[in-house]
């Protein structure tokens, strides 16, 4: 073999583990972005609670369920849950589920869940809420309607 064809070889072989390396680098971003695309539309399912659980999701378009119905006397779990990350600019991603008159008061890290339970002692309408941000009370997104029946 040549001096040349060595030489010729040798770059042929460099090409070969660049572009190797490219495809590497390309990939790998690739799975990266599928990865964070996959996890902004797939939520995970949450763990069973026993009883009756009501999930609500918050982001900073509002709660997912404007009304929500219990009956008076019978025990019900408040599953909320914050679809906001910690980069967000207004209350860094948490958000909260409060009904003053029956002392409830959930705050969900940015992302994560946490939950209440509590029962409801006498029939009537209150307003659930989010004081944390978007606006808060003022904002009619981030308040629903709490329906206790007798």
């Amino acid at each position: 073999m040549s001096n040349r064809e060595a030489r010729k070889r040798a770059r042929l072989r460099k090409r070969r583990i660049r572009g190797a390396v490219y495809i590497l680098i390309v990939a790998g971003v690739l799975g990266s972005a599928g990865a964070l695309i996959r996890s902004a539309f797939i939520r995970p399912s949450l763990p069973p609670i026993a009883g009756t659980v009501i999930d609500v999701a918050a982001d900073m378009t509002g709660f997912d369920t404007p009304e929500i119905r219990l009956r008076s006397g019978e025990p019900v779990t408040i599953r909320l849950t914050s679809l906001d990350n910690s980069h967000h600019t207004d209350g860094g991603g948490q958000h909260q589920w409060a009904v003053d008159e029956l002392g409830v008061n959930i705050v969900a890290p940015p992302e994560r869940t946490r939950y209440a339970t509590f029962t409801p002692d006498q029939p009537g309408e209150c307003v659930f809420y989010c004081d944390i941000c978007c606006g808060g009370r003022a904002n009619p997104s981030m308040q629903g309607r709490l329906i206790v029946e007798a």
